[in-house]
């Protein structure tokens, strides 16, 4: 399993807390396609929103919100 160096991630200045990662052929069709329908279910399970790639290994991610002043 890659290990995660740290634990939030930056992408279009949008802040994501990584909650897991997982090498891409994990989720590879026998056609090397990657399979949306599993790797879908994989994200709902972990209670993530969003998938960030690097290199061979999807990074399962939660977006962070940006704080609201209430006043």
């Amino acid at each position: 399993m890659p290990s995660i160096a740290r634990n939030i991630i930056y992408k279009d200045n949008i802040a994501y807390k990584i909650v897991d990662a997982v090498y891409v052929h994990n989720f590879l069709n026998k056609d090397n396609t990657i399979n949306p329908k599993v790797l879908g279910m994989y994200v709902h399970e972990r209670g993530a929103d969003k998938v960030l790639q690097q290199d061979n290994v999807f990074l399962i991610c939660e977006q962070i919100e940006e704080a609201q002043i209430i006043s």
